[in-house]
């Protein structure tokens, strides 16, 4: 954790180190004019470094900030911001948006290769994550509906973003969290950001669909764990488990989603040549404790069992 506070510095100072140093360490930010503030200037941002995904936690006084044409054109590699609006009030002003206002329940993701101006009114504080593009897939990048615009954390995407977010700021190397790793919470991020960046904004679907690409995404990482089920994903997300159930109840079941993704794995094992393991070990090691169960599965799906499999998939090699 890494905390920059304004007030360890000579008041004369302040302005300039915000402008100067913090408003640049991550991207290309321009304070267009220093605000008028009893007291003098005062700023702290507490930094948590997770992996790609940087959060941060910004507090400061009224002024706007700019991200302009120049500051775009001294970007490097383009980055998605999520602000969850703390306290105060932002105008966010962006080509495709126009001008909206975010205030506290509210956030809003912005892109560093577009420009956007952030208008602060008064004191404010403000949760922010970044997404790079490159932790996101061509077709996500395309999608520009959300950019700019305000959405409430208490309903649809908005939730699942909040409770994703809520759970990567607990996150720390030094503390035991529900997931093993902290680039697990990550790609759950990016997953629930991909959902947010969607045409269809703010939907109740879309809060299924992103809270259920970031349950599958800790699914998909945790098939060893014979005890994976709907309140352990649930306590990871930070949601009820009665949020996880509804997010699958649309397509495939919760438990069919683990199943299928336990049987991909190991087929996938099966299909190694390298791979001398016993059948019954492969299945164990991705949570499949019962045999008889997952001789059974593994039939119904592929029609043959996992032996057979073993010996066309190397027939065929």
């Amino acid at each position: 954790m890494v905390v920059h506070d304004l007030s360890t510095h000579r008041r004369n100072d302040r302005f300039e180190v915000w402008r100067e140093v913090i408003c640049r360490e991550f991207t290309p930010l321009t304070p267009e004019t220093e605000p008028t503030v009893d007291g003098g200037f005062d700023a702290r941002v507490e930094l948590r470094p997770l992996g790609s995904t940087n959060r941060a936690v910004l507090e400061s006084v009224g002024q706007r900030i700019a991200h302009g044409e120049k500051e775009v054109a001294h970007t490097g590699e383009g980055v998605f911001y999520v602000n969850i609006q703390l306290a105060g009030t932002c105008r966010v002003r962006t080509e495709s948006a126009g001008v909206t206002s975010v205030v506290p329940g509210q956030f809003t993701v912005v892109d560093t290769t577009r420009p956007f101006w952030f208008d602060y009114e008064g004191p404010w504080r403000v949760m922010s994550y970044q997404v790079p593009h490159s932790c996101l897939t061509e077709s996500d990048l395309l999608h520009t509906a959300a950019i700019g615009r305000s959405m409430d954390t208490g309903s649809g995407t908005g939730l699942a973003v909040a409770s994703v977010m809520k759970a990567l700021w607990e996150h720390s190397s030094g503390e035991s969290t529900p997931w093993s790793s902290g680039a697990h919470l990550e790609r759950a991020f990016h997953a629930t950001v991909a959902a947010v960046l969607g045409d269809t904004w703010g939907t109740a679907a879309d809060s299924s669909s992103s809270i259920a690409a970031s349950a599958t995404e800790y699914i998909r990482t945790h098939l060893s764990d014979p005890d994976l089920s709907v309140s352990v994903v649930a306590r990871a997300l930070s949601v009820s488990p009665r949020t996880v159930h509804y997010a699958f109840s649309k397509g495939a079941s919760f438990a069919t989603v683990v199943r299928e993704h336990r049987l991909a794995a190991i087929a996938a094992v099966l299909r190694d040549p390298n791979n001398s393991a016993g059948i019954s070990r492969i299945a164990l090691r991705h949570g499949m404790i019962d045999a008889s169960s997952f001789s059974r599965a593994f039939r119904q799906k592929y029609s043959m069992s996992a032996r057979d499999y073993r010996a066309q998939a190397r027939c065929s090699a």
